[in-house]
């Protein structure tokens, strides 16, 4: 179990660190966010689905005969909307305050799974749309009613790929039925980074380049894309899934130690009690109901 739990915080830890990484790369060598989200779903995706070929000798072409639509909109509302989102939030502010906008994406999956049940949410899930909004207000303000601590674009964009988020977690659930997620994440990248070709050129990347920024992009591509990836599913395994929920809330805690520690972004108190209202929000939506 303890073995189990340890990997679960380490594929949190690379998760909230791409963040990280994306910040520096916009703070410190001026990225363009879209460049940055396009080259890696591209590559990320390619490595996802030659691994399924190689390793787990899966088809990964049926899946475009039979369920095109679907992966279509998976990938592009979905994996698109929540990774371009999530990364264009961080240039806007920075890592911390985007990781953790876009970890309200289970309460929006609670309101989709009350309004299509015609059930109004019960007690505790009012109090995590609550405890939301109260995080939300005071990332966003400060605590003040007449004045933005983000801009309107930030708040905007962070709550859309939180909402995108809850799409990519929701929409797939028949997919994975029929295919190995590998294939399905692989595809979803891939056909979402190829599609922001038609806005920008991967072979001329903007902002400038040395050693740091290629480790930069490269730990988004391996430590926080694939290695996470794999982190979570041995882990996931050992544990199950309500306990890997619960484990992964490290993913906005380690994104917020290392934004402050590592890039010398400054957070005030308002910033940290509303992050602490989203992650137990979370936590609390998380526990399984008796």
């Amino acid at each position: 179990m303890l073995k189990g739990i340890m990997l679960i915080v380490m594929a949190a830890a690379c998760w909230g660190l791409g963040g990280v990484a994306g910040q520096y790369l916009f703070q410190y060598h001026q990225v363009d966010a879209v460049w940055l989200v396009m080259v890696r779903q591209i590559v990320a995706g390619a490595l996802f689905l030659a691994y399924t070929i190689a390793v787990l000798r899966q088809n990964i072409f049926t899946i475009l005969r039979q369920h095109f639509l679907s992966l279509l909109c998976f990938s592009f509302v979905g994996i698109l909307g929540a990774q371009l989102g999530f990364y264009y939030t961080i240039s806007l502010c920075n890592a911390a305050t985007a990781t953790v906008l876009q970890y309200s994406a289970p309460i929006w999956v609670m309101v989709y799974m009350s309004y299509k049940h015609r059930a109004w949410p019960d007690g505790r899930e009012l109090v995590g749309i609550c405890g939301a909004l109260v995080g939300v207000f005071l990332i966003a303000t400060h605590g003040s009613l007449t004045s933005l601590a983000l801009s309107p674009a930030a708040i905007v964009i962070g709550l859309l790929s939180a909402i995108s988020y809850a799409f990519y977690s929701i929409q797939p659930v028949e997919l994975l039925k029929h295919y190995p997620a590998t294939v399905i994440i692989g595809w979803g990248q891939l056909l979402s980074g190829l599609a922001l070709i038609a806005v920008r050129n991967p072979f001329t990347p903007a902002g400038s380049w040395n050693m740091q920024a290629y480790g930069a992009m490269s730990y988004l591509i391996i430590g926080a894309t694939i290695a996470s990836y794999a982190l979570y599913l041995a882990g996931l395994k050992i544990v199950g899934s309500t306990k890997a929920s619960l484990v992964s809330c490290a993913e906005p805690l380690a994104s917020i130690i290392a934004v402050v520690l590592l890039l010398d972004t400054r957070l005030v108190l308002p910033d940290y009690i509303g992050m602490s209202c989203i992650i137990f929000t979370v936590l609390l939506l998380s526990l399984p109901k008796k």
